[in-house]
């Protein structure tokens, strides 16, 4: 029987790192990086219905060795950011006003809405619009969540068997976007400064979308000293919703000497994590500040 107990507290510790490696991946999942839940990987990370076809499909794939037991909820949601400009996922039970309007949780399906996958096997997740007949063209948005539970754990000793079960619950939240008829995009950028704290170049984006469509697109930045050198680029991706007061902490490579230097913003509508097709396209913009190094 002890043996039985060791082999559960191994179990536990293992699950209690796996968890702890989702909630460092859920970070990353805010602009439409993909994400794992424990042992379940949910593709594509992004999903684009329209009003053409009306249907899409995700895959659940079990890359564990046990079975998972997984819930598949729709939720209004979008990027957005915290008072220090951090990113996070905003999920609104019941949207208003506009928010009311760009939702598409209430007429996107999920089928199946639960469902146990096996070790090594991958489940199909068909989704279906039923729009409104009079929606507006534009776009409409909704997240994907999967809730995926381990299932219970059989550890067996010398003459004995003990059944583990763990609240261990991971979601992973894609996004799922709805164009319909003609959708444009855009964005402006109403504040741009950027300063060295400590080892990182530090940035703040005031950025707001235009049109009736969510910008998707990456902010490249180059750091360059006096002589014109690149010191620093930097590759993030970027989606504005509504309206964002970014911060980006971009790692530099050394310490700078003391001097000035010149950060440079472009913002593209170039992604590599998502097909190009699917990528509304927006004039580029372009913007240099000052850095002093001290």
């Amino acid at each position: 029987m002890a043996r039985a107990v060791d082999r559960l507290r191994a179990l536990a510790a293992q699950r209690g790192r796996t968890l702890a490696t989702g909630a460092a991946l859920a970070a990353a999942a805010l602009v439409l990086a993909p994400l794992l839940s424990w042992a379940v990987l949910v593709a594509p990370h992004a999903v684009f219905i329209d009003a053409r076809t009306r249907a899409a499909q995700v895959y659940l794939v079990n890359t564990g060795t046990t079975p998972e037991d997984c819930a598949i909820d729709l939720k209004f949601g979008y990027p957005d950011t915290d008072s220090a400009g951090n990113m996070y996922v905003r999920l609104v039970d019941n949207p208003e006003g506009d928010q009311a309007q760009a939702s598409s949780a209430g007429w996107i399906r999920a089928y199946p809405h639960r469902v146990v996958v096996q070790p090594g096997r991958r489940q199909l997740v068909r989704l279906l619009a039923q729009p409104p007949s009079d929606l507006p063209e534009g776009e409409y948005w909704t997240r994907l969540i999967v809730t995926a539970r381990g299932a219970d754990t059989a550890v067996s000793g010398a003459d004995s068997m003990v059944r583990a079960g763990f609240d261990l619950v991971i979601s992973t939240v894609i996004s799922v976007t709805y164009r319909n008829g003609a959708v444009r995009t855009g964005v402006t950028l109403s504040d741009f400064r950027a300063g060295v704290e400590h080892d990182s170049l530090v940035l703040r984006l005031g950025l707001a979308r235009g049109g009736n469509a969510a910008y998707l697109g990456t902010a490249r930045v180059l750091l360059r000293d006096a002589a014109g050198s690149v010191r620093g680029q930097w590759d993030t991706p970027i989606a504005v919703y509504y309206a964002l007061n970014r911060r980006l902490a971009l790692p530099l490579e050394g310490t700078l000497p003391p001097g000035s230097y010149v950060a440079q913003l472009d913002l593209t509508t170039q992604r590599d994590d998502i097909p190009q097709s699917s990528v509304l396209p927006a004039a580029p913009i372009q913007r240099t500040v000052a850095v002093e190094v001290r």
